[in-house]
């Protein structure tokens, strides 16, 4: 895979993909202006950094997300060998009994059922596991629960960019706010991730950096703290997520 090779030459990362999940237009649910307008706020920071194709999806409805999670990315991921993978969802977001809900846009609003159990999520990533070294989801929709995410990660230590060992091992970390379902619609956790992208003057900037601003911002705005943690099921060895500049 000389592609391959090359990227993996000049970016620890690897082949980086970005797939955003944008979910506005709703059947039952209130119709969301936010998510359109976050999700290109982090596309214009993230033209600044090493992304090898980005997906955006807009409106999906339940059979879709378990579809698209379990089968068709984990293919494509596979076909073109993917090392990095940060999903992103912007939309309605649901918590009950301590488990984190996406709101597909044909969810019917008072039935569980019709909602996309997080879960799902896991365990199509867990199909990747594989290939992708490094995977981060980011939910600006609703806490992602104990049942998706095991022990806090640490944001104290900030890795460095030429940590290799951190680079080099695996990584399962997602990033949740209480998004939308609390806040009014215009997030500040969306804005401040951005603008710590787009003030970063480094070669790189992990993960941990970027949820140290929006912590510190969402909490200070909304009195929440967004929750930051490993994903439960999938190897984690304390690697973590680089975004790497051009």
């Amino acid at each position: 895979n000389r592609e391959g090779a090359d990227i993996a030459a000049n970016n620890p990362m690897g082949k980086t993909w970005v797939v955003f999940i944008e979910n506005s237009s709703y059947e039952t649910f209130a119709s969301l202006d936010g998510p359109i307008k976050d999700v290109g706020t982090i596309q214009r920071a993230l033209a600044n950094y090493q992304v090898h194709n980005t997906i955006h999806k807009k409106d999906m409805t339940k059979g879709e997300m378990e579809k698209y999670f379990s089968i068709e990315l984990r293919d494509l991921v596979k076909k073109n060998q993917v090392k990095s993978l940060m999903v992103w969802y912007a939309g309605h977001g649901k918590f009950i009994n301590d488990v984190g809900y996406w709101i597909p846009v044909d969810a019917k609003r008072d039935d569980e059922f019709t909602y996309f159990n997080i879960n799902g999520l896991k365990a199509g990533l867990q199909g990747y596991g594989d290939v992708v070294v490094h995977t981060l989801v980011v939910s600006d929709a609703c806490e992602s629960g104990p049942s998706f995410y095991t022990a806090m990660r640490s944001v104290n230590e900030e890795p460095k960019c030429n940590n290799s060992i951190v680079a080099g091992a695996k990584s399962a970390q997602v990033f949740s706010s209480a998004g939308y379902e609390l806040a009014v619609d215009n997030s500040k956790f969306t804005a401040t991730f951005a603008n710590t992208l787009l003030n970063n003057k480094n070669a790189c900037i992990p993960i941990e950096t970027v949820v140290k601003s929006v912590s510190a911002a969402v909490a200070t705005e909304t009195g929440q703290k967004p929750k930051f943690g490993k994903i439960q099921g999938l190897v984690d060895e304390n690697g973590t997520f680089f975004f790497i500049a051009k």
